[in-house]
């Protein structure tokens, strides 16, 4: 027999190197997808803060950076005469959403989630509804973040068409809105239909020109959200923060998805745009597990733009606590003229609630885009379709998840199978070879191919392990991302003392458990490498994974226990039968 030539041989140092590449592999999913920097708002003076209309003009020839204070398309309205602020009409579907409707130019003033699972839970109390949308004047908190009314704006011949509305009828899921321009004399209506089956709300604007001239308007809608610096920075290993906010823009066949930390940047190169106009069909913002967003009827949108000044949201710089950063996504909408007698009719589509397939998708075909299942969506979404069809068996999201992982584990049996028979074909040969270690351990050659010689007389590959633990890889990161990104996960009990999956376990336990049987796993595995080697593996990669399950969501570890039970299970079958062909040979 030819020797084989030292660097083609398959010595221990290949195993314990195939086994930390996993490592490797799984910690270089935080560089695919990392959570982005923390954010800042763009820097203000306070000077430039007191003087903000003054500073704002000329913004447009001033180059990109001033772009971060771009007017808005509907511009100021004249001075009117003041009004007092009312709440006109509350809808309501009390075991799904309700808004309430203001007087403030008809628009909506708030938005409610009332669904179980996402009302707010406050223990020696009554459930409350999830406050989902709220106005900023009622939650400028800088170290919350929340979703803004969403608007939409009119304006009359050049100017804001703003005003006191009043009621002209209402029921308990609809009202309809009046008002009437004393500028140009234009008659303003605006019916609201609260949809009892998804989280939609369908406005019908009616514009009637009664005069002897002809009136322009333009319309526009706007979404917007307040991002704590606190809360975006917060993420954890693997863990993105879920209060990190983006602007969506769904365009043509593309779909834009920018963080603040992006638009910032984007707002600064001429390159990269903000601003988009072809086919635009939908626009929103968002985050893990919530969005808000709006959508015409198809041909009405003229284009979508992201912003990060206050003004874009309707606050004042000057009033904008700091830690605070404001997100705005716009979508300019068909304008027209109002000839004399014309009666304009238009209807839009407001979406506010839980980012759950079925019901984005009833919505608007492409609103599912919102949910980020990265690079593996063609595995995610029917993963996602087969919790659901195992909550709906066992009512229990943590039942649901267990009996995936169970699931995903029988579906790659062959390829675990081959993967555990490597290790416990290595695990039987382990005495013969520690054996050449002690005789061979001043010669590295001879070593390399007497371990050569052995594997070949037990037809064992010690690599052989490693082909399947990569062709499981996009399964696994599907699966994860899959949890990662279930609304249906935000709030949903499991048993004891985990009362919210999508959150981390708060006494640590799942954690420390997954730790205990990460290392009852590394000592079932075979020790082929020296003795600072199997150290490592024994003890430093089990306190490693427990360090970073501290902080991933109770679902998740749930999975990751679950799939290493059941690989400990796999594990010891296999040697059991392996073993007494060892002692044979």
């Amino acid at each position: 027999m030819t020797p084989n030539k030292p660097q083609d041989a398959f010595d221990q140092q290949r195993l314990f190197y195939a086994v930390a590449a996993s490592a490797v592999i799984l910690m270089a999913w935080q560089f695919l997808f990392p959570p982005p920097p923390p954010t800042t708002q763009p820097a203000v003076s306070e000077a430039a803060r007191r003087d903000a209309p003054a500073a704002h003009q000329g913004a447009a020839e001033a180059g990109p950076i001033a772009r971060l204070f771009a007017p808005p398309r509907v511009e100021p309205p004249l001075p009117a005469q003041a009004f007092e602020r009312e709440i006109l009409a509350e809808l309501n579907k009390e075991d799904l959403h309700g808004l309430s409707l203001t007087n403030d130019d008809g628009q909506i003033e708030a938005w409610s989630i009332n669904e179980a699972q996402y009302r707010l839970k406050r223990e020696g109390s009554e459930d409350q509804p999830f406050n989902f949308i709220k106005p900023f004047s009622a939650a400028a908190d800088p170290n919350k973040g929340f979703f803004m009314p969403p608007k939409l704006d009119l304006s009359l011949d050049g100017q804001a068409a703003q005003g006191a509305y009043t009621v002209a009828e209402k029921t308990k899921t609809t009202a309809t809105l009046k008002y009437r321009d004393p500028r140009t004399g234009i008659h303003v209506e605006r019916s609201y239909t609260l949809n009892p089956d998804n989280y939609t709300v369908q406005l019908k604007l009616k514009l009637e020109n009664p005069t002897g001239r002809g009136v322009p308007f333009d319309l526009s809608a706007r979404l917007s959200a307040a991002q704590s610096e606190e809360e975006a920075s917060g993420g954890m290993m693997f863990m993105p923060p879920i209060h990190l906010y983006e602007a969506l823009c769904h365009h043509g066949e593309a779909f834009e998805r920018e963080q603040v930390s992006s638009i910032e940047e984007n707002l600064k190169d001429d390159d990269d745009p903000t601003r988009f106009t072809d086919k635009v069909t939908w626009v929103g913002v968002d985050n893990r597990y919530f969005m808000s967003a709006f959508a015409p009827i198809e041909g009405e949108a003229e284009g979508c733009e992201f912003f990060l000044d206050p003004r874009q949201a309707g606050v004042d710089p000057a009033a904008l606590p700091r830690g605070l950063t404001l997100l705005t996504t716009r979508m300019d909408l068909k304008g027209g003229e109002l000839k004399p007698g014309d009666i304009v009719e238009r209807q839009y589509t407001w979406y506010a609630g839980p980012k759950k397939l079925d019901r984005l998708r009833s919505v608007y075909p492409t609103l599912d885009n919102a949910i980020d299942f990265g690079f593996f969506a063609v595995i995610c979404e029917p993963m996602l379709w087969l919790m659901r069809v195992f909550y709906d068996f066992g009512g229990n999201w943590g039942l649901a998840i267990i009996l995936l992982t169970l699931f995903v584990k029988l579906l790659t049996f062959p390829l675990t199978h081959k993967q555990y028979k490597s290790m416990a074909g290595m695990k039987v040969v382990q005495p013969e070879m520690k054996a050449l270690q002690a005789k061979y351990k001043e010669d590295k050659v001879k070593l390399q191919q007497e371990m050569m010689v052995l594997y070949k007389k037990h037809n064992i590959n010690p690599l052989a392990g490693c082909l399947p633990l990569i062709l499981m890889m996009p399964i696994y990161f599907a699966l994860y991302r899959t949890i990662y990104s279930a609304v249906e996960l935000y709030q949903a009990d499991f048993i004891f003392w985990i009362k919210d999956l999508s959150q981390m376990d708060p006494y640590y336990v799942t954690p420390l458990l997954l730790g205990v049987l990460m290392f009852l796993q590394t000592r079932m595995n075979p020790s082929t490498g020296d003795e600072m080697q199997q150290k490592i593996m024994m003890w430093f990669m089990p306190i490693m994974f427990t360090g970073m399950m501290l902080f991933l969501p109770s679902g998740l570890v749930l999975y990751i226990a679950v799939n290493t039970v059941l690989g400990i299970a796999q594990q010891y079958v296999l040697m059991q039968k392996a073993q007494p062909q060892g002692a044979k040979a």
